[in-house]
C-alpha cells in the first residue's frame, strides 16, 4: 500500500542520514547503518556507552546498542547524533 511505501521510504532516508551524519561527526564508520534494512540497527557501542546515553541524555536502547530507527525523526536526529558523538569521545 501507499502508506507502507511511505514508511519504508522514511526509514531508508533516516538510515542514510543517520549513517552519513554519524560517520561525519564522529569520524567513525557507521556506513553499515545505511546499508541495512528494517526498523532496527546496532550502533556497535559498549554497554557503558549505552548506559551513559541513558543516564545523561535520556536515550534508551538495549545493552547491545540495538536502536529503533523508526524512533528517530527530524526533530530528534541531531540531538541523537550529538549525544552519541559526546559518548564516543570518552
Amino acid at each position: 500500500t501507499e502508506e507502507l511505501q511511505g514508511m519504508r521510504e522514511r526509514i531508508n532516508h533516516l538510515r542514510k542520514t543517520l549513517s552519513t551524519e554519524l560517520t561525519s561527526k564522529t569520524e567513525r564508520d557507521f556506513s553499515f547503518i545505511g546499508e541495512q534494512q528494517g526498523m532496527f540497527s546496532f550502533l556497535g557501542i559498549t554497554e557503558s556507552q549505552v548506559k551513559e546515553l541513558k543516564e545523561k541524555y535520556s536515550i534508551y536502547m538495549v545493552d547491545s546498542s540495538r536502536i529503533n530507527i523508526a524512533g528517530i525523526n527530524n526533530s530528534n536526529i541531531n540531538y541523537f547524533i550529538d549525544s552519541v558523538k559526546a559518548v564516543l569521545r570518552k
